[in-house]
């Protein structure tokens, strides 16, 4: 049974700051049996500090890192860094953003330790459908930054003469479809009355990528290329380095997907840097470039527009969002034996919750 609960703070994420406020913790209070703990400094980002917390939930204790580390619960938004994972006791539960297909690591380590692990990334409804994500937020905060550096170097961006800008999306998922919203109303608001050509959005799925040939004649007038694919094999690169040469010279890449090299793993379109909150445009000439693989080809490059973690570029207005969300989630965390959580429960939250944990996902491995 979990009888205490650890809320370290997000660190090496580039300025992520999405701590969780006092209004989830003031939540916490009908939980009469757990003890609540945050890492010392916790909510500083947003300029909360001790007393906003304990005025929210009188219970809360502030505690350094390496004691809240040391409960029978970790939450924390961002998963956190191996080195920090080791200070888990052996047995703890942690529910964070685990996205177990890509962190082998992490996944092992998690193992070695016994942690049973709920991942927020992984929780999904009876049809797979993922219900614990901010999908929009994801794909707006990423378009408005690609559109601004399209003012930037398309140089009849604002001629009413033009062809319409092209966005080409790679993929047609949940993040692409709100991403062609979110360029829609971009559009709109730049463009709409004023005689000016607007945006054309294609949602490119695998029977167009997978052929150079199509690709090429797509590429040539592409405007912003996203990337807001989901793959099995993380090996496979979906838009080769060579392809980007097709681009005009103009153009945006947009890495909404944020997958990284990682052990076999490349990104989607090959030869992209993985930005942060600290530094999200990607330009020509950035020295990260001579940081990649060296089985990575890099010699065509455009402005590349990335994050991993883009709720984060509207840090509040994330944890808002999340704390309606994780509530139900940690309503069954605190009340049931985590050995007892089931797949097969009345419970729609319960059922969600059993689907993210490690044991299911090692599960499915073998089947």
């Amino acid at each position: 049974m979990i009888l205490t609960v650890g809320f370290p703070k997000i660190k090496n994420f580039g300025g992520d700051i999405r701590d969780f406020l006092p209004s989830l913790f003031s939540y916490l209070k009908k939980f009469d049996n757990i003890e609540v703990f945050l890492e010392k400094g916790y909510g500083s980002g947003f300029g909360l500090n001790e007393i906003d917390y304990i005025e929210a939930n009188p219970k809360i204790k502030f505690v350094p890192e390496e004691e809240v580390y040391n409960k029978d619960l970790i939450v924390i938004i961002k998963m956190p860094e191996l080195k920090n994972l080791e200070k888990l006791k052996d047995g703890c539960s942690i529910f964070t953003m685990c996205h177990y297909h890509t962190r082998a690591s992490y996944v092992e380590l998690f193992k070695r330790k016994g942690v049973k692990s709920f991942s927020m990334d992984a929780i999904v409804d009876d049809y797979g459908k993922r219900i614990f994500v901010d999908y929009f937020r994801t794909a707006y905060n990423g378009s408005v930054i690609a559109f601004k550096e399209l003012k930037k170097s398309m140089p009849d961006f604002y001629s009413p003469h033009r062809r319409p800008i092209n966005v080409t999306v790679l993929g047609v998922g949940f993040v692409a479809q709100h991403c062609a919203r979110s360029f829609e109303i971009l559009g709109d608001e730049e463009f709409l009355g004023k005689n000016i050509p607007g945006i054309i959005i294609k949602l490119l799925p695998r029977t167009v990528t997978y052929s150079h040939n199509l690709m090429k004649t797509i590429l040539e007038t592409t405007d912003i290329l996203v990337d807001a694919t989901s793959r099995r094999d993380l090996s496979e690169v979906i838009v080769e380095n060579k392809s980007l040469g097709y681009l005009p010279d103009h153009a945006i890449i947009l890495d909404l997907s944020a997958d990284r090299y990682d052990e076999g793993q490349f990104k989607p379109i090959e030869g992209t840097i993985l930005g942060n909150l600290s530094k999200m445009i990607i330009y020509n000439n950035d020295e990260q470039y001579n940081n990649l693989p060296q089985n990575v080809e890099r010699s065509n490059r455009r402005t590349t527009v990335s994050c991993n973690a883009w709720p984060g570029v509207t840090p509040k207005e994330s944890i808002q969002f999340y704390e309606v969300i994780i509530k139900d989630y940690l309503n069954i965390l605190l009340n049931k034996n985590i050995e007892e959580i089931d797949k097969e429960s009345d419970n729609y939250f319960e059922r969600a919750l059993f689907r993210s944990s490690l044991s299911n996902y090692l599960n499915n491995l073998k089947i």
